[in-house]
């Protein structure tokens, strides 16, 4: 029974996961937080309807969300790739918030009431 509970998990996530990735990628603004020609990837949430929503780790913790943007960076200095993760996010005034985090081995975060509408590579 566990098994099937497993597998059924897997399949809904995989499905999840793949409807995410053929949506559009919210634009990242210019200037480039990061290097151009970074290895990069991006993850898009909107804030579920009738919900407080809210996202913490990454260097943010804010509630009252409408959406939020992560992108993973592999910043390259020198011989070493450093990845970092940036984050923009939109408040339900409208107003934007920021974060950055570089501690490769703390990278945890929640989406609370928030739900993946895009995944992917935005092609930079």
């Amino acid at each position: 029974m566990r098994v099937l509970r497993f597998a059924l998990l897997f399949i809904v996530l995989m499905a999840t996961d793949a409807r995410a990735q053929n949506a559009q990628l919210a634009p990242i603004s210019m200037p480039l937080p990061f290097p151009a020609g970074s290895s990069i990837f991006q993850w898009d949430y909107q804030c579920i309807p009738q919900k407080v929503c809210g996202f913490t780790g990454l260097g943010m913790d804010r509630l009252s969300l409408k959406s939020a943007t992560v992108v993973l960076a592999n910043i390259k200095i020198g011989n070493l790739d450093i990845p970092t993760y940036f984050v923009w996010g939109t408040l339900t005034d409208g107003n934007s918030v920021v974060a950055m985090e570089q501690n490769q081995f703390s990278s945890k975060f929640s989406a609370i009431n928030m739900r993946l509408v895009a995944a992917g590579s935005p092609g930079l």
